[in-house]
């Protein structure tokens, strides 16, 4: 029995350690994957709800100006000229997208829409295929 005991020393073997570790990378390539998904639905999420948000003020403008605005900066800042002396403020600030990039805004008169307003979703810009963009026409 003294032979046991004084060999015997206190820890893990290398295979519980082995064990341990297959353990441990099984649950992170389980959960790493579930969180980027996740992760990408949560700024699709925020980006559908500043594109409602600013669809909505823009259509205030346009209700109380009888235009809309020729730049997103004009619900947040005063903008020059005659609209100018009876504006208000729309927004404090603009609201960016779920991966902190502007909106892209655009008047488009006799367009099928009267306006573009999108998000590039998370790609490089204008240069990305139109599919990946959030529009507020895709509502």
């Amino acid at each position: 029995m003294e032979y046991n005991e004084r060999y015997h020393s206190p820890g893990f073997t290398f295979m519980e350690l082995i064990v341990a570790i297959l353990i441990l990378g099984l649950l992170a390539g389980i959960g790493v994957p579930m969180y980027l998904r996740w992760a990408e639905t949560a700024r699709e999420s925020t980006t559908q709800s500043n594109l409602r948000l600013l669809k909505n003020e823009i259509t205030k403008f346009n209700i109380e100006h009888g235009k809309y605005p020729s730049r997103l900066e004009d619900l947040s800042e005063r903008p020059k000229g005659e609209i100018g002396k009876k504006w208000k403020p729309y927004l404090d600030k603009l609201p960016k997208d779920g991966w902190s990039q502007e909106f892209y805004y655009k008047v488009t008169p006799g367009g099928k829409n009267p306006y573009e307003l999108y998000s590039y979703g998370g790609s490089a810009g204008p240069e990305e295929p139109a599919e990946r963009r959030i529009s507020v026409w895709k509502l």
